[in-house]
């Protein structure tokens, strides 16, 4: 018979929620038998999961599902969700697909699958709606004698650390010797960002680098939720400090005197880097691309290299569709994730860690200076407790109050009001149930009122 009905977040973001609650083994297994009938086609599947405690739970009832329905799968055992779609692409075709088993920067309870297609990454909505189709039929079960095989990769995380060392310069980092401290939160990037700094020649102090052992904090890289990390930056002399997310697709930065730089200077600094080695090699001119949400910086920094930048919707998957269109260098979100395709059609922290060094050892700079010489802007990002459903009747009313009157407007995800030096964004949240504001001004009472008059009309 078919699963039962799905009440937790689903969206091209993943499918998360907490298990035992709104998400239950047997949800699980049907899900799985979904992806491996209607996007991996009964090919191999690569698995991956990171340290929450219900990973392996969630890992043998997706691997049965996809061996139940004629899938191979490969085991990557505890990786960095980019790792996933790396081992995808790196297939070469033998794939039809990767699964990674984490919910991000949610709480520990909650967990979640990330599809990724057999292009290597993750699926768009027509694809998600095909999985979802096929979740409400009964599942195209095999016979004892057609289930898939079972084998494990261990080698995956070594390949993926050569692809991101070859991205940089490494000679150039290593000479700069920069002193790093590491905060993988127990997370999967325990298992690759460690090797990753002791390969750049950085002077490396980790902390909870241990996945076998609890997140020691609210895991989203915030401000609020680093404090003691950025004590710590400071106490042993670490020019910079890199704290990833739980799955090691996003990093924040704390400079050297311990101050929180944020998630948003992430995208900022690897475009610099970028989009700078790029003009140097007579390629002026390329494409960043980032969504509606992100900082305003990157514009900034594009021109000063003659780029310029694409906007798409909140969400990985509308970034890389531009990304492709477009042939963009590089993309990513204000919220820490950096895409570079030299590696993976994928955020990856690994990635954003050598290019925020590379960026340094070349311009013989502090995180502090070099952040100094950024244009400045002073932003907000608010959760709410409203639904989808609350946004898109708020809409019209936001629309038609004197607040939206001088600005220009997008409406291709929720509501985004811009002006020429501010803008606000107002849409439902695709990872979790709840909403967001987000602005931007030239300070913060600027973006603190702009936050304010949105939440007004949305009651």
């Amino acid at each position: 018979m078919p699963a039962k009905p799905l009440s937790c977040v689903v969206s091209v973001s993943g499918i998360r929620g907490v298990l035992g609650s709104t998400l239950g083994p047997d949800q699980l297994l049907a899900l799985a038998a979904a992806f491996g009938t209607a996007v991996a086609g009964g090919r191999v599947v690569a698995i991956g999961r990171d340290s929450r405690p219900t990973g392996s739970l969630v890992v043998q009832a997706v691997s049965a599902g996809l061996r139940g329905v004629g899938c191979t799968v490969v085991d990557l055992g505890l990786v960095p969700t980019p790792t996933v779609p790396f081992a995808v692409a790196r297939g070469g075709g033998r794939f039809g697909g990767g699964i990674q088993v984490s919910a991000s920067h949610n709480p520990i309870e909650w967990n979640a699958l990330k599809f990724y297609g057999p292009d290597g990454r993750n699926v768009d909505q027509k694809q998600l709606d095909a999985i979802l189709a096929a979740y409400q039929a009964e599942p195209a079960w095999k016979r004892w004698d057609g289930v898939g095989g079972h084998r494990e990769d261990q080698q995956i995380l070594d390949h993926h650390l050569e692809a991101v060392l070859a991205s940089v310069d490494t000679a150039l980092i290593r000479r700069a010797a920069i002193p790093v401290l590491l905060d993988s939160v127990n997370g999967a990037g325990a298992v690759l960002a460690p090797r990753l700094l002791s390969a750049l020649g950085c002077a490396l102090t980790a902390v909870h680098v241990r996945p076998e052992l609890p997140f020691p904090r609210d895991p989203e890289p915030t401000a609020e939720k680093v404090v003691a990390t950025g004590a710590l930056v400071r106490a042993c002399g670490a020019a910079i400090g890199f704290v990833q997310d739980p799955d090691a697709d996003r990093l924040a930065l704390i400079d050297g005197d311990g101050t929180y730089i944020g998630e948003e200077y992430t995208l900022a600094l690897c475009a610099a880097a970028r989009l700078a080695a790029a003009e140097a090699e007579g390629r002026a001119g390329q494409v960043i691309a980032t969504n509606l949400s992100t900082s305003r910086m990157v514009e900034d920094i594009a021109a000063r290299h003659r780029g310029r930048v694409v906007r798409t919707p909140v969400g990985e998957a509308h970034v890389l569709d531009a990304m492709q269109a477009e042939g963009a260098l590089l993309g990513g979100e204000g919220n820490g994730g950096v895409i570079d395709p030299r590696v993976v059609w994928c955020r990856d922290s690994q990635v954003g860690i050598a290019l925020v060094l590379e960026y340094l050892a070349r311009t013989g700079k502090t995180l502090k200076e070099v952040v100094a010489a950024l244009p400045r802007y002073a932003m907000v990002k608010r959760k709410i407790a409203v639904d989808r459903a609350t946004v898109t009747a708020a809409i019209p009313r936001i629309r038609a109050a004197d607040l939206a009157q001088a600005a220009t407007i997008d409406a291709r995800d929720g509501l985004k009001l811009s002006w020429p030096d501010r803008w606000v964004h107002v849409r439902a949240s695709g990872t979790e149930p709840a909403s967001r504001i987000i602005a931007e001004a030239p300070d913060q009472a600027g973006a603190d009122a702009l936050v304010a008059a949105v939440g007004r009309l949305l009651g």
